[in-house]
């Protein structure tokens, strides 16, 4: 089983994954936006500048591309998406075969995290812009298998247990 976890920038993805690097249920935790900047030949700092220069919709086809080419392997992976990742092009059909966790944190802490980023290129829309496009995503993140709140999240200590709330 391939885990997937959304949410909106800032609620914490890649940390959560992080915390799972060492485990020993042979999963293989990753970030998809890291690995698309080390698919261009940068640094993950430097994304976001490679975002402003080549557009999203490059973006987004090198993250699908790179998403599928992760999850068709045989190795289980628990992966940190891009906040953006649920609206691109054939990502709901992929998701099927997978399980969706949302890191379900108020748009508040998400923006206080982020406002200052200048890594993030939607920065600039401001915090009504990011409002905005939090509402929008919201209902693509509710699809989702588990819905984790800031205290879910915290409760979640092991891998295993992660596993065992989607095997629940």
């Amino acid at each position: 089983m391939n885990i997937l976890v959304c949410g909106f920038m800032g609620c914490g993805k890649t940390t959560f994954v992080e915390a799972f690097q060492r485990n020993h249920l042979g999963y293989e935790a990753l970030d998809l936006d890291t690995a698309v900047a080390l698919s261009v030949g940068l640094l993950p700092s430097e994304l976001g500048e490679w975002i402003n220069k080549h557009g999203l919709d490059v973006f987004r086809h090198k993250e699908s591309l790179l998403l599928n080419e992760m999850l068709n392997t045989p190795v289980p992976k628990l992966i940190a998406l891009g906040g953006g990742t649920i609206e691109a092009p054939g990502f709901w059909e992929l998701a099927k075969k997978h399980k969706l966790v949302f890191l379900d944190v108020p748009f508040e802490t998400c923006f206080e995290r982020i406002k200052n980023d200048s890594n993030r290129p939607q920065t600039k829309l401001g915090e009504e812009g990011l409002r905005s496009l939090h509402q929008k995503r919201l209902p693509l993140y509710q699809k989702a298998d588990l819905h984790l709140s800031e205290e879910g999240i915290k409760k979640i200590v092991s891998l295993s247990s992660l596993v065992h709330n989607l095997e629940g």
